[in-house]
């Protein structure tokens, strides 16, 4: 439950209110004028999406400040120093996070008052705006500590015991799956994963003929791949099996099936389990796919 803390100023203007269920401010839009602070408007992110308030005041003549960017998760907003005249106009503000400090936006001048909660971080804003920024307060919530890492667990790869074996590793989840068909069987893999607010691609996983690479997209981080299904067999000529079939299901959907199924079926699953990393052989096709995976935390 988000702490509020009442605004500061004038009761000039409209009483508005951004609301305290953010997750975190990560970016802050100033405009200064004559008399003082003419507007402000800030992006916030809830579970992983960015969401831009509505701009509160009026731009005017007003000169904008140089956003004051939040690089979210590592960075949080920590205080709001302002300056306020009698007419009840905020004068001036100044942004504080755990890593950096903005310049002073208009004037500091007036009676000052900081928007600041011990060991808490801004999550939201609310205050009265007319012609001007008349007042400002926020919403305080505490600074989640980092869960301890639960490392990934990797289950066996399935199909045949032949070529070289891979390991993209485990990541945070996965964003697109690139499944090269062959005439044979599936003939490669490439995975976009997830690390952190980084985008990781892997290695191709054997040879990609002519036909090229399908794609399937996951929407991370709403959604996240649950299972893989597919099935192997031996081709003519060789001694060995070779993945002939992919087919991805998550939270959401499920895909197309990437190849002919055919052979011998298998699952890579775990219950409650979320698939964030894979493995497997290949040479110039597949033969063998297992994957990472970690519980599923909402």
């Amino acid at each position: 439950m988000a702490q509020k803390v009442e605004a500061q100023g004038g009761k000039g203007g409209n009483q508005w209110d951004d609301g305290s269920v953010h997750d975190a401010v990560t970016k802050i839009q100033v405009g200064a004028g004559g008399l003082g602070i003419q507007y402000v408007q800030f992006d916030y992110v809830k579970n992983g999406q960015t969401e831009e308030a509505p701009l509160r005041g009026i731009k005017g003549r007003s000169i904008a400040a140089d956003p004051f960017v939040i690089n979210h998760p590592e960075e949080h907003l920590v205080s709001v120093e302002g300056w306020y005249n009698p007419e009840g106009v905020i004068q001036g503000l100044k942004f504080k996070s755990n890593k950096k400090t903005s310049d002073v936006i208009g004037y500091d001048d007036g009676t000052q008052f900081t928007l600041q909660v011990q060991d808490k971080k801004i999550t939201g804003f609310h205050g009265f705006a007319g012609d001007n920024l008349n007042s400002l307060g926020a919403y305080f919530a505490p600074l989640t500590t980092s869960a301890p890492l639960i490392p990934a667990k990797k289950l066996p790869a399935l199909g045949s015991d032949e070529g070289t074996a891979w390991d993209d590793g485990a990541y945070n989840g996965v964003k697109k799956v690139h499944i090269g068909q062959g005439l044979d069987g599936v003939a490669a893999v490439k995975f976009e994963y997830v690390n952190g607010s980084q985008i990781v691609v892997g290695d191709e996983r054997g040879k990609t003929t002519l036909l090229g690479f399908e794609e399937f997209d996951i929407d991370y981080p709403s959604e996240y791949i649950t299972a893989v299904d597919g099935t192997y067999d031996k081709i003519f000529g060789s001694d060995s099996a070779v993945i002939t079939m992919l087919r991805f299901k998550t939270n959401k959907q499920t895909s197309n099936p990437f190849g002919l199924e055919a052979g011998v079926a298998f699952e890579l699953k775990e219950e409650g389990h979320k698939i964030v990393g894979f493995h497997g052989k290949v040479s110039d096709i597949l033969h063998q796919i297992g994957v990472h995976v970690l519980p599923i935390t909402n």
